[in-house]
């Protein structure tokens, strides 16, 4: 495979749709083969809850591409990224032996993939650790917009990895039978906000250019390098006012719309948001979720864990010396039904096997059950603890420094909370014996830790962010939602050290992006803000334990001053929470909630959550909580009462 490059004229497309019985007369097909945001799921197995499941994994995505290959005589399989991170196998391996090969890698050179796309999680683990896995695969890896030094243009950016590869395939043409060169240029983009996500791992050693731009000059590469069709791997979502392929707002994270309006792009694979594409409910210009197409454009977005295949059928004809894209269809295969290929699943065997010895690994006991199912609305245990354990490592580091007299405290969101990973994504920890799996469970994600310092000031910002993942609530009024979904569980800390109550008859202060959305001096939901009985001024200082993602501005929050980050650990926040679990603290856990809501007068709230609620009838009746039937996809309603003595204090 030679990396060549890009340009040729843009072509109009035709809608026509490649038939069941194959391409037409004086044409060749295509089966583009795409996957994204498989997160290690090598096996179809839940590591979280031990149990094998029929919805993802790399295993029955082998399965399906076999099944796809054999329709068809010539096909591609990429790989749209995030494929590094995201299960228990991944992370043990992240830190594996540098000369041994990666069984993500292993697995996906055993399927045949042709090129991978970087995701934003690919770098959580360092440059260096990826740069060990991806310089040992003999699958192209592909990034146009991180670089190691920017140019003025993209054409002079010192990038990390190559941005593209051309791939080469031999056709005979329908009509002669003579042998010709088909050229499949491959492009790959990721969100630049992976600064601000991974800006401890990234920042002073890399940089990013927007989406649009580096896509539109490397495509035009590739296309003057002779390129039949490209393909843009873009690890990005779908989003109608994501951004403007003129350049406008061309820093948005997702993106996809827009990219599949440059010139030279043929086929547009997105990822990212975890969602699926064609089907399902989509809106916006240009958005045509029955064809499946982006401005006309054939795209795929194959779901997370290896749930769906991506599969763009492209009808090709030879013209003037080149071909042509003249008709296309696109689909999302699940992987439900389709069984685990058995040549992949004795491959990946030895790894899944020491994920299993790794999670089991023994931390101790606890004497209360732990879950996550009303994380959402209430000041929860699950992530009550991984705060405590945060502040523990926080508060050795910081001995014997200046800032050690200040106040402590420490900021921390819940993680596992259903939304598009599904009614089963909670945490469910029965009283007894603890394991790593556990610690996994609370705390999935492999964070460094951080201290900054921040003003009473500063934390009420912080907290309206975070306040604002409710809905406004009218009193007097039943049924009203109460939980903004569009702000994930993730984005919703709380600040532990702290008390204080949420007015929640006032409007949000702040969008899922962190837009301020209300006229300065709006009145603040967030009241009575006390630290140890007192009430917080504006100018107290204080010291934040806070993960590196939240640190340099993931989520709707800024990002932090650079001369306000007091220190920063290596990648140890999961095991914080596993030593804090081995010395007993789920035990030391006190009960005093942070927050609560301040009552709303004759006022209920509606929420969905997982089923496993219905197990903990001490919480539903301590809540004052009514649980009213399931949601087609298997979530449970729940009604709040928002006059309930739960809303009374946080003390």
């Amino acid at each position: 495979m030679q990396d060549k490059g890009s340009g040729a004229a843009e072509k109009r497309y035709v809608v026509d749709p490649v038939r069941s019985d194959g391409p037409k007369k004086g044409q060749t097909l295509l089966r583009v083969l795409a996957t994204s945001d498989v997160h290690g799921h090598l096996r179809s197995f839940d590591y979280a809850r031990g149990v094998k499941v029929e919805e993802w994994g790399l295993t029955r995505l082998a399965t399906r591409v076999t099944e796809a290959r054999s329709e068809v005589p010539l096909s591609v399989l990429l790989d749209n990224g995030d494929i590094l991170q995201g299960s228990p196998l991944a992370e043990l391996f992240s830190a594996a032996d540098p000369d041994s090969p990666h069984p993500v890698m292993q697995a996906m050179e055993a399927m045949g993939y042709d090129a991978v796309g970087l995701g934003n999680h690919e770098f959580n683990h360092g440059l260096t650790r990826l740069q060990q896995v991806v310089e040992r695969s003999p699958i192209p890896v592909l990034c146009a917009n991180v670089m190691t030094e920017k140019g003025e243009d993209p054409a002079q950016d010192r990038l990390l990895r190559p941005p593209s590869v051309m791939l080469e395939r031999e056709v005979a043409d329908p009509q002669t039978g003579e042998m010709h060169v088909l050229r499949i240029g491959v492009l790959s983009v990721l969100p630049t906000q992976v600064m601000n996500w991974d800006g401890a791992n990234l920042q002073g050693r890399v940089t990013t250019r927007d989406m649009v731009g580096a896509a539109r000059s490397h495509a035009a590469r590739l296309r003057a390098d002779g390129a039949d069709l490209v393909i843009l791997l873009a690890h990005s979502g779908i989003d109608p006012n994501g951004a403007d392929p003129d350049g406008t707002d061309g820093d948005a994270e997702n993106a996809a719309v827009a990219l599949a309006q440059l010139p030279g792009i043929d086929v547009v694979i997105t990822g990212h948001t975890h969602r699926v594409f064609p089907g399902g409910t989509w809106s916006g210009e240009g958005i045509d979720p029955v064809a499946g197409t982006l401005h006309g454009k054939p795209a795929v977005m194959p779901g997370f864990r290896g749930s769906h295949l991506g599969v763009i059928d492209l009808n090709l004809t030879r013209e003037a010396g080149r071909w042509q894209v003249t008709g296309y269809r696109a689909e999302a295969r699940p992987v439900r039904g389709a069984p685990e290929d058995e040549d992949i699943l004795a491959l990946v065997e030895p790894a899944h096997q020491a994920t299993l010895d790794y999670i089991h690994q023994p931390l101790g006991e606890t004497s209360r059950p732990i879950h996550s199912y009303l994380s959402q609305i209430r000041d929860d245990l699950s992530t009550r603890i991984v705060a405590m354990a945060q502040r523990d490592v926080i508060a050795a580091r910081l001995e014997g420094t200046p800032h050690a007299e200040l106040p402590l405290l420490s900021a921390a969101a819940p993680y596992q909370t259903g939304g598009r990973a599904g009614p089963l994504a909670y945490i469910d920890i029965p009283e007894g014996p603890l394991t790593m799996r556990e610690a996994t469970s609370l705390y999935p994600f492999p964070n460094t830790l951080c201290a900054v310092h921040a003003t009473g000031q500063q934390l009420r910002d912080w907290l309206d962010r975070a306040a604002s993942s409710f809905c406004q609530i009218t009193p007097g009024q039943g049924d009203q939602p109460l939980v903004n979904t569009a702000f994930p569980g993730h984005a919703v800390d709380t600040l532990y050290g702290l008390t204080y109550r949420i007015d929640l008859t006032l409007p949000p202060a702040y969008d899922a992006k962190g837009t301020r959305i209300v006229p300065e001096g709006t009145p603040s939901r967030i009241v009575d803000l006390m630290h140890d009985g007192a009430r917080v001024e504006d100018s107290d200082e204080f010291v934040v334990a806070v993960n590196g993602y939240r640190t340099y501005g993931g989520g709707p929050y800024p990002p932090v001053e650079a001369a306000r980050i007091l220190l920063q650990t290596d990648p140890c926040a999961l095991q914080g929470v596993a030593d804090y679990l081995a010395a007993g603290g789920v035990d030391r856990v006190t009960d005093d909630p942070a927050w609560c809501f301040l009552p709303v007068p004759q006022a209920r709230g509606v929420f969905e959550t997982g089923p496993g609620l219905a197990r903990y009838e001490r919480d539903i009746a301590n809540l004052g909580l009514c649980l009213s039937g399931e949601t087609d996809e298997g979530f449970t309603k729940v009604m709040a009462r928002l006059d309930h003595r739960s809303c009374e204090s946080a003390a």
